[in-house]
This record gives C-alpha cells, sequence and structure tokens, in this order.
C-alpha cells in the first residue's frame, strides 16, 4: 500500500436501488440470521465467564504464555430445538505503543476500527514487479521453465464489500449502489440510522486442503473462491469507554453468517452454517498497549461436503471451483438446459462415508489412533479459521500502523477513504 492523493469521505446517503429475486433471497433470511447470532453470542459470553463449556481444549500453541487460544464444543437451545455447537476464542497482544500513552492511542484507534478497518481487511504483501510487455504470454510448457514473475493475487485477509441495509424507523430495505459498496459505512451509524447491513465477503486465500490416505505428499488442495453474506446489527458491534478496571476503552465488530439458498460443493464453512457469529474486539488498555479477542461459534457440520450424483452437476461443480468461477459464463446456458432434464441420483458426502467406513472397517481404531474421524475434521477447521483471522490482524496492524493519525481526514490516503486499492 502507498499514500496517494487525500480526498474527504462525504456522508454517504444510500440510494433505494430495485431489489431483485437473488437480492431479496439474501434479504429475506437477515432477520432470522440475526437472531441466531445475537442468542449464540449471549450463549457464548454465559458459558465463557463460567467456564462451562461441555468440552474446551487448546487450540493453538502459542510461545508467548500470556495468549490465550482455544476451542470448545456444546449444545445450544436456539429457537426451540437443541443445535451442537463449536467455536473459538483467541486472546492476544495487538500493538504495543513505545512511548503513547492510553489516552492518545484510545481516540485514534476507535476511529479506526469503528470506521475504517472493515474497509482495509485485504491486505497485499510486497511482491516481485511484473513487467507484462517484455515477456510474451508463452505456451504453459514454457512457462514451467521460465524465471519470469507472473502476476497472481497474492492478496490475503477479508474483502469486504457492503450490499443491503435497513434504515432504522422508517424501516426501508435497500442495496447500496455499485460505487459504495467498498466504502463500508461508519459502524457507529449501525443502531442510529441503519437497522442492519449486509455484507459480502471474500476470504482471500481461503484453501481447503485433504490428505489422501494420510500422505503429505497426497494432499488435494481446494480453493473457495465463493462469496458468502454477513448481517452486522447494532448487537454485534463494541463502542464502549472504560468497561473494565485498567480499560481504556473497548471497540469491535461482529457479523451472523447468512446461509446461502442454493447449496454449493461444501455443505459447510461460510455460506453454509445453519447459525454462526464472528466478533473481533479490541481493549485499549491505560498503557496504551492493545489487546485483541477474536470469538467464533457455529453449528457442528453433519456432513463436510455436498456431492449430487449428477454426472453434469459435477463436472460444472468443479470445473468452477477449479477455474476460480469462470467457467460459470460459459457454461450457464447448457448447465440452464440440462437442468429440465432430471439426471440426479441424489447426493453423499464423500468425507464423511470414507470417515464412516474407515471406523467400521476398523472397528475405531481409524478414529483412535489415526484421528480419522469427524472431529478432527472440525478441529481442522477451526485452526484454519484462526489462522485466516491471525492473517486479517496482522495485516490491520501494518495498516493502523503506517498512517500517521486516524483522527485527521484531510491526510488520510484515497485508499482507507475508498476502501480500493487501486
Amino acid at each position: 500500500m502507498s499514500y496517494g492523493q487525500s480526498i474527504v469521505d462525504p456522508i454517504a446517503q444510500p440510494s433505494v436501488l430495485a431489489l431483485n429475486e437473488q437480492d431479496r433471497a439474501v434479504v429475506g433470511r437477515v432477520e432470522q440470521t440475526i437472531a441466531d447470532g445475537r442468542a449464540l453470542k449471549r450463549w457464548q459470553a454465559q458459558a465463557d465467564a463460567s467456564n462451562s463449556y461441555a468440552e474446551r481444549y487448546e487450540l493453538i500453541r502459542e510461545f508467548n504464555p500470556s495468549n490465550s487460544s482455544y476451542a470448545f464444543l456444546d449444545e445450544v437451545a436456539l429457537d426451540g430445538r437443541v443445535m451442537p455447537v463449536m467455536g473459538s476464542v483467541d486472546e492476544a497482544l495487538y500493538d504495543q505503543p513505545k512511548h503513547a500513552g492510553g489516552r492518545s492511542v484510545q481516540d485514534e484507534f476507535r476511529e479506526y476500527v469503528m470506521h475504517y478497518f472493515m474497509r482495509v481487511a485485504a491486505y497485499q504483501p510486497p511482491e516481485a514487479f511484473v513487467v507484462n510487455e517484455r515477456h510474451p504470454p508463452y505456451t504453459r510448457y514454457l512457462r514451467r521453465l521460465s524465471w519470469c514473475p507472473e502476476e497472481r493475487d497474492t492478496r490475503t485477509g477479508f474483502g469486504f464489500s457492503q450490499q443491503y441495509y435497513k434504515l432504522r424507523g422508517s424501516g426501508v430495505t435497500g442495496k447500496f449502489p455499485e460505487e459504495q459498496q467498498s466504502r463500508i459505512v461508519d459502524l457507529r451509524e449501525i443502531g442510529e440510522k441503519y437497522e442492519w447491513i449486509v455484507l459480502k465477503v471474500q476470504i482471500l486465500q481461503f484453501n481447503v486442503s485433504f490428505k489422501l490416505l494420510g500422505s503429505d505428499a497426497a494432499t488435494v488442495v481446494v480453493p473457495l473462491a465463493e462469496d458468502s453474506y454477513l448481517a452486522v446489527s447494532r448487537d454485534f458491534i463494541l463502542d464502549e469507554e472504560n468497561s473494565a478496571p485498567g480499560v481504556r476503552g473497548s471497540y469491535g465488530f461482529g457479523y451472523a453468517f447468512v446461509r446461502n439458498a442454493e447449496q454449493g460443493l461444501f455443505a459447510y464453512g461460510p455460506g453454509e452454517f445453519d447459525a454462526a457469529v464472528e466478533l473481533i474486539n479490541f481493549q485499549v488498555l491505560e498503557s496504551g498497549q492493545i489487546r485483541s479477542r477474536l470469538i467464533f461459534v457455529a453449528n457442528r457440520p453433519v456432513r463436510m461436503m455436498n456431492v449430487e450424483l449428477n454426472p453434469f452437476d459435477l463436472g460444472y461443480r468443479l470445473a468452477d471451483l477449479l477455474s476460480l468461477g469462470l467457467s460459470s459464463s460459459l457454461l450457464t446456458p447448457i448447465k440452464n438446459a440440462l437442468e429440465r432434464i432430471p439426471l440426479s441420483l441424489g447426493s453423499f458426502d464423500p468425507l464423511g462415508t470414507y470417515v464412516s467406513f474407515a471406523n467400521q472397517l476398523t472397528g475405531g481404531l481409524a478414529a483412535r489412533d489415526l484421528c480419522i474421524s469427524l472431529e478432527q475434521l472440525e478441529r481442522d477447521f477451526l485452526v484454519q479459521h484462526f489462522q485466516q483471522h491471525y492473517q486479517m490482524l496482522v495485516g490491520s496492524l501494518l495498516t493502523w500502523r503506517q498512517v500517521p493519525d486516524w483522527l485527521d481526514k484531510s491526510t488520510l490516503p484515497a485508499w482507507v477513504i475508498t476502501g480500493r486499492n487501486s
């Protein structure tokens, strides 16, 4: 990131854009999503305060003993049903100012978290400069021999964009115009100007890997390129002063995950949770030290994958997955035509089937001694979830440190105001 022309952040007045059928399908699930997220947040706070989780275990081994990172398993009464849940809590040092005290840091950091954090949550590390005109596009066989740097997406963290909103008081529901989607609203407006907003998020460099026969050499890595929707309401915003002894301010945000209308290849993960909530909170201490606390709660998976026994549909999904969505535009007309023909033979979960078969065949030895179990997949998922958020925090810390004064809008770089790096 580099400093560019500084511009003033205008007060965005969202337009009431007409919602199409796909928009209404997302908006129609927001209220229940927020209610479920609120219930999960309340349950986790109570369970954490009393340390009453049914099962709690260490998630990440930290060198610094002051860090705390653990996962948990339990059950939650949610909307008249009992839901098995899992989740994680991670506490860590975020920043340690060398000279400034708590008061000088507090106001700036509040502005950063409430106003700009979600605009700059995607981070791009340094990479080699690529001069395309000097290197002709060779065939893929010759490219494997080339030492020339290649253009590739090296961004990490989370790419947020705002999509929908509900105005407080009038109850008007609308869609943010495209030019406003990267300028995430000031989170202090949620609960006052907005009842809620819906974000779309792309989790960058989010790859799911599966070992074949337990061998590191035989590992399949699948990039998840799908976007998912998140609902943000006042219930998930933290903006408090003097919230505890020694704490000058507590700031943060969170969101509940909106379930996709159509199920994809994966039956579990962002966009496929029955109910889930994520909280990203910070505390500014009297000394000026800043600490982070990340909380995640979601339903435990019943199945991990959803492979439909439809030859064409399976090929279509795999092609779309491996091409990062490129094949959709090319194959959609053919797919729409073939959907009128009943080709489906049902669906199954290959991972779940493999786990079940391995344990039946070995009398449970596969789970007991080889960690081939759904519980191990759950733990792997929580570790990966932690790693994605850890990368986001590292990138956000570098951004926080490189801006001299977050309260002076006249000196903020353009990419902070617009939420766009280019």
